[in-house]
């Protein structure tokens, strides 16, 4: 029988208390022809990093995403990113060795391809919010957290995204971080300990950031809790955990 193993790697969300230099994401323009537009997605300081979620935006009516190419990450590729709608490019990615593969800075990671349905396209943007901004750490990476990353694009060279939330303009907003333990059987079976009586609903993904199945708000006791979902083949999974009433969300990575 397979040995489950649980992996409960937190979406970095706090301050670290050392001086850290941010991350930084840029995409710049590499090629335009007659019926491509080619951006290179580059890096500075991706240490640690074995996951990410962001969204991109663009006009969707002169351009839409077709793939990526030259990937230097080989747990990388197109199915990495989805138009979830026109003009709006999500990328959800897991290294499922769960090992950082640590690039020298300004290493071009992939190229961005978008069939161009205007002349030039359009602008490729990120989104400038903190809430479409996750990454996860390895276990390796010397215990610090992301406090900031800077994007660079066709709108922005240098905009600061902080992922602490006392570091924002709106510090009030907590975070969910009163759940540890979590573990989800072949039979969908998802256990987990409370560390307070608390309502909470549990969202189930696959690694692409698919939902397979939502628990809606309920309350649950201190200690152990057990909620069932749905029956997943093993493999690499995405629990996304929120509370009520703004209290904030985690997403944790679990394999079964």
């Amino acid at each position: 029988m397979m040995r489950n193993v649980l992996f409960t790697l937190m979406l970095a969300c706090a301050v670290y208390t050392q001086a850290q230099e941010p991350l930084k994401l840029k995409v710049e323009l590499a090629e335009l022809t007659a019926t491509e537009k080619v951006y290179n997605f580059t890096t500075e300081n991706m240490v640690g990093i074995i996951g990410w979620q962001f969204q991109m935006e663009f006009d969707g009516t002169k351009m839409k995403f077709k793939e990526i190419r030259n990937v230097v990450q080989p747990s990388q590729n197109t199915h990495n990113f989805n138009e979830s709608a026109p003009g709006v490019l999500r990328s959800v990615w897991l290294d499922y060795d769960l090992q950082s593969d640590d690039f020298p800075d300004s290493t071009v990671l992939f190229q961005l391809v978008f069939e161009t349905l205007d002349t030039d396209g359009a602008p490729l943007c990120f989104f400038e919010s903190q809430q479409y901004f996750e990454f996860i750490k390895d276990q390796e990476s010397g215990g610090f957290d992301l406090a900031e990353i800077l994007i660079s694009d066709d709108c922005y060279q240098g905009f600061s995204i902080f992922l602490s939330s006392t570091a924002t303009e709106n510090p009030a907003t907590p975070e969910v971080l009163t759940i540890k333990d979590i573990f989800l059987s072949s039979t969908g079976t998802l256990s987990f300990t409370s560390l307070q009586e608390q309502e909470l609903q549990f969202s189930l993904m696959d690694v692409n950031g698919k939902l397979i199945t939502t628990i809606d708000h309920r309350p649950y006791h201190e200690g152990r809790n057990t909620v069932q979902c749905k029956s997943v083949l093993p493999g690499v999974y995405l629990v996304k955990v929120s509370a009520k009433e703004g209290a904030g969300s985690v997403t944790k990575v679990i394999a079964n």
